[in-house]
């Protein structure tokens, strides 16, 4: 009975602890995620560059770059949030954009 109940103890164990291919995993991922953020600050800036230099378009049409850098700006704050924070429970998918058109009628 002993040997059982140590049996069983060391299988719940084993099997309710983060196991290291798990860790490794999760390492992967956060330190992919991480590029990511690194990547959208590079798109908020080169957006940011655009939106001077094509901002004052006369066109009756055309795109908004106001929107697209407040869509990174989100997209990057959340991203670094979910770096941040503890995790209770997994998500199932990614955080809703906001939303809205990148285009602007004049």
């Amino acid at each position: 009975m002993i040997a059982r109940l140590s049996l069983a103890a060391l299988l719940a164990a084993a099997l309710l602890s983060p196991t290291p291919p798990a860790a490794a995993q999760d390492a992967r991922q956060r330190a992919e995620i991480a590029a990511l953020v690194q990547e959208m600050d590079y798109l908020i800036a080169r957006a940011g560059r655009m939106a001077r230099r094509y901002g004052r378009d006369a066109a009756p049409v055309s795109f908004d770059y106001g929107a697209l850098v407040a869509q990174l700006r989100l997209t990057r704050s959340r991203a670094e949030a979910y770096l941040n924070e503890s995790h209770a429970l997994a998500r199932a998918t990614p955080p809703r954009p906001e939303s809205g058109s990148l285009t602007r009628r004049r």
